[in-house]
């Protein structure tokens, strides 16, 4: 069995088996660094998404009425990215035209978030690891996405996530240029 391990400076490891998509926190947590639930497809890729994680997107897409529907055709994710309008119309009797189209929309935007991997590292949250969209200065010198940091900071320990020094100051400043760079890059994408 193979696994991977990654630790972080706020003495918290992840173990990923490979393969079978199964994360373990050492604290064996059901929250994400940010202190969102962890929703387990989003931390897989999606030709590996079982045809249960395939109905999680379903519900957090707002989506939830083709839950059944998708259960009944075992969409997985290698399915469900290989989707098309003909194969909607044909199989999935989806006659609302709207929803038809906003199942397409969101699937291609999952397709394009595919294509989205060479994301620079710099435009990253280091505590999240998603693209940041308000990208704030902490007092270590480092950028995060505004609410990680905000949800990092209202725990016990108050210090940094790069360095896990004591944060000095809560204050969190826009950092603008990073923001105007991410958008930028976005609109060359």
């Amino acid at each position: 069995m193979l696994m991977f391990a990654s630790g972080s400076m706020d003495k918290t490891v992840n173990v990923w088996r490979i393969g079978d998509g199964i994360a373990q926190s050492s604290e064996c947590l059901q929250m994400t660094g940010t202190g969102r639930k962890s929703q387990g497809y989003s931390r897989m890729l999606v030709s590996d998404w079982s045809e249960e994680d395939v109905c999680d997107w379903l519900r957090d897409e707002g989506l939830e009425m083709l839950v059944d529907t998708f259960r009944a055709q075992n969409i997985d994710g290698t399915e469900l990215i290989s989707l098309n309008k003909e194969t909607l119309d044909a199989y999935f009797k989806i006659e609302s035209v709207g929803l038809r189209g906003k199942v397409m929309r969101k699937i291609e935007e999952l397709r394009s978030s595919l294509m989205d991997c060479d994301v620079p590292d710099e435009f990253l949250c280091p505590v999240t690891r998603e693209l940041m969209k308000d990208p704030v200065i902490a007092a270590d010198g480092y950028s995060y996405e505004r609410e990680a940091l905000e949800t990092w900071i209202r725990t016990p320990n108050h210090t940094s996530p790069m360095t896990n020094l004591p944060l000095q100051s809560s204050i969190l400043t826009p950092n603008r240029s990073l923001k105007m760079a991410i958008q930028r890059w976005k609109a060359s994408q």
